[in-house]
Order: structure tokens, then C-alpha cells, then sequence
């Protein structure tokens, strides 16, 4: 008899430790509320993480494309990735204009452009309003060796579309600040 007293004990023990009772089915649904809650919060849980993770890339695309564009001399998609603010006055003609004398030079040779860490929110500074930061890198190599420049960039999202407010060339201190690339865009009016 003690055998299976002490037996029962475990067992139910090893119940409580696992969580294991009789208010959920085998699906994960809760049976005596709202049956299936818990598949629809997932469902919505999964809807919006996807939403973010479309969102941030396709923040990281425009700030590759608009890097890929300033260093390639390529004015007109610059200026078309760039917010009123940073257009200026005239818009995108205005601005396209502002850097005519940019796209007559030969274009640099573009290297691999890439996003590196996560974005982050950065705070407003002097005429930029508050933003998402993301640091991009552009290696290239030449021979043996290779070369690497970082920016910061700040983008704002405008109308659904992320443009570019303020793009900056990230510099050694920058890089040893807690957040360079907040560093980086604080410092910066560019």
C-alpha cells in the first residue's frame, strides 16, 4: 500500500511540475473559455512579426539602394530616396538639381553594401525629426586589398515608403560609443 501511495505522489508530483491538466484539449485551445484563443493570438502574434520583419527590410533596402546611389554618383535615385525635408525646396527636381554638378563626375566603383546591426530609434536633432537609425557598410576590395566605409543613416517612413533624412559618415569614435550609430546621427547634420 505504501508502494502506491508513494507512487501516486509521484505521479502527481510530476503533473503539476509539467503542467499537465484537465482545462486545456490537445490542441492548446482553452476548453471552458474561449475555445481556439489561443491559435488566433498566435496567429495574430505571427501576422505582425512578419509585418515588422517586411517593414525592416524593406527600411534596409532603401538604405542600401540610397548608399548604393550616393556612391555611385547615381543623383536622381538619391535624390528620389531622400525625404521632402532633406530634398529641399524644390523637391526632387530642386534637389536633383542641387547635385547636378555630383552626376556628371565618374561614378566610384560601388563595393557590396550591407546593413549592419539592428535598427534603432533615434531622437530628433536640429532640423531632423526622430527617426529609425541603421548603420551601412560598403566594402570594396582592389587587389588585395580592401577598403571599408560606414554611415549612419536615418530614415523616417513617409506615406507607407522609408526615405532617407540624414546620411553620415561614421568616424573611429563613433565607433567605440555605446551606439554608434546614434553617435553618429546626434553629432551629424548631414
Amino acid at each position: 500500500m505504501k508502494r502506491m501511495t508513494a507512487a501516486a505522489a509521484v505521479v502527481a508530483s510530476v503533473l503539476v511540475v509539467t503542467g499537465c491538466s484537465s482545462s486545456s484539449d490537445s490542441k492548446g485551445g482553452q476548453t471552458g473559455g474561449n475555445p481556439g484563443a489561443g491559435k488566433e493570438e498566435r496567429a495574430r502574434a505571427d501576422a505582425e512579426a512578419q509585418a515588422r520583419a517586411k517593414d525592416e527590410a524593406a527600411m534596409k533596402d532603401a538604405a542600401v539602394r540610397y548608399t548604393k546611389a550616393s556612391v555611385g554618383n547615381d543623383v536622381r535615385t538619391m535624390c528620389g530616396l531622400m525625404t521632402p525635408n532633406k530634398q529641399g525646396d524644390g523637391g526632387l527636381e530642386g534637389c536633383v538639381k542641387n547635385f547636378q554638378d555630383r552626376d556628371g563626375e565618374k561614378p566610384d566603383a560601388v563595393g557590396t553594401v550591407t546593413t549592419e546591426g539592428g535598427p534603432l530609434t533615434v531622437p530628433p536633432v536640429k532640423d531632423h525629426p526622430e527617426g529609425t537609425g541603421l548603420m551601412v557598410t560598403e566594402k570594396t576590395a582592389d587587389g588585395a586589398r580592401t577598403s571599408s566605409y560606414r554611415w549612419a543613416v536615418r530614415l523616417v517612413k513617409n506615406d507607407g515608403t522609408w526615405l532617407v533624412d540624414q546620411f553620415t559618415h561614421m568616424r573611429d569614435e563613433d565607433m567605440s560609443a555605446a551606439s554608434p550609430v546614434r553617435s553618429a546621427l546626434m553629432r551629424s547634420s548631414g
